[in-house]
C-alpha cells in the first residue's frame, strides 16, 4: 500500500555537467517519491522489497523531471562486475544482466546507475559526443570498472581522455567504510602510490578504504585532467535524510540514482 507525499523530488548535481548545454543528468535523493515502509520516499531499485507500483511511480516522476518517456531510463541489472554494455541504434534489445556500466553516443536516453553506499560515476565525451555511467563498489572498483569504461570510449568512439569530463557522486566515506584483511590487501597493491586511501583506525585496527579517491585516481591515471573531475564528498552513511546506505540501513535498503543523457 503506497502513501502519497507533497514533497517535490529533489535531486543534486555536478556543476561541471550543468555548464554543458547538451546534456541533462542527475543524482537522486530520498525525497520526493511514493511512501511505503522503509523505503519512505525515492527509491528507484526493484530489487529491493518495496512495492513495485511505488518504483514505477517513483521512476515516472524522475522521467518527468528529465522531460524523456520512463521506458528512456536506462538500468542495468547491476552485479559488482566488470562489464561495460554499449547501446546503439538498437539500444532497447541490449542485454543489460550483471552490468555495471553503460556508454552511449545515442540522444534522449538516460545511462543510470542504483546505488547505496557504491560509487556512481558519469562521464562525458563533448568532442565525440558520447557518455556513460559506472556502478563502482569496492570490487569494481579494484576491477577497474571506470578504467574499462574509458577504454571502450577510446577504443570505439574515438575519445580522448583529455576531454573527458567526470562526475563522482555521492558514496560512503572512508570513516565509515571499514573492510576485512583481504579487501584491504587489493588496494594496498592497485593504490601502493596512493597511500592516503587507505586508513588504518587504531582503535580497532581495522582498514577503511576511500572509495571516492581511489576512483578518482584511476580516472587520472586514464589521462583525464584533475580540473575536469568533480566529486560531490557526501557520505550516504552519514546523512540518513538524503540517502539510502546499504552499510547503514541493511542491504534491502533503496536505492538512489545517477544518470545523464544527450538531449
Amino acid at each position: 500500500m503506497k502513501t502519497e507525499n507533497n514533497i517535490n523530488p529533489e535531486f543534486k548535481r555536478f556543476t561541471i555537467l550543468s555548464r554543458e548545454k547538451g546534456i541533462r543528468h542527475f543524482i537522486s535523493t530520498r525525497r520526493g517519491g511514493v511512501r511505503f515502509e522503509n523505503y519512505a520516499l525515492l527509491n528507484l531499485s526493484r530489487k529491493v522489497d518495496d512495492d513495485p507500483e511505488n518504483v514505477t511511480e517513483n521512476r515516472r516522476r524522475l522521467a518527468r523531471y528529465l522531460e524523456i518517456s520512463p521506458d528512456h531510463l536506462i538500468i542495468p541489472d547491476q552485479c559488482h562486475t566488470d562489464r561495460v554494455q554499449i547501446l546503439t541504434d538498437t539500444w532497447k534489445d541490449t542485454d543489460l544482466s550483471k552490468t555495471d556500466a553503460l556508454i552511449t553516443n545515442k540522444r534522449r536516453i538516460c545511462l543510470c546507475i542504483l546505488v547505496a553506499d557504491c560509487v556512481p560515476i558519469l562521464l562525458y565525451d563533448p568532442a565525440n559526443q558520447v557518455i556513460a555511467s559506472v556502478h563502482s563498489g569496492w570490487r569494481g572498483t579494484v576491477s577497474l570498472i571506470v578504467s574499462r569504461t574509458l577504454e571502450q570510449m577510446i577504443k570505439i568512439f574515438g575519445t580522448k581522455p583529455g576531454d573527458v569530463m567526470a562526475g563522482i557522486g555521492p558514496a560512503i566515506s572512508q570513516m565509515k567504510f571499514e573492510v576485512g584483511m583481504e579487501v584491504a590487501e587489493r588496494f594496498e597493491f592497485l593504490f601502493s602510490d596512493c597511500p592516503e586511501i587507505l586508513w588504518k583506525n587504531s582503535k580497532t585496527g581495522k582498514t577503511h578504504i576511500d572509495l571516492q579517491t581511489a576512483n578518482r585516481k584511476l580516472l587520472q591515471r586514464a589521462g583525464l585532467c584533475e580540473e575536469k573531475i568533480e566529486t560531490i564528498h557526501t557520505c550516504t552513511f552519514a546523512t540518513p535524510d538524503l540517502f539510502f546506505s546499504a552499510r547503514r540501513d541493511g542491504i534491502h535498503c533503496g536505492r538512489f540514482g545517477a544518470g545523464i543523457m544527450m538531449i
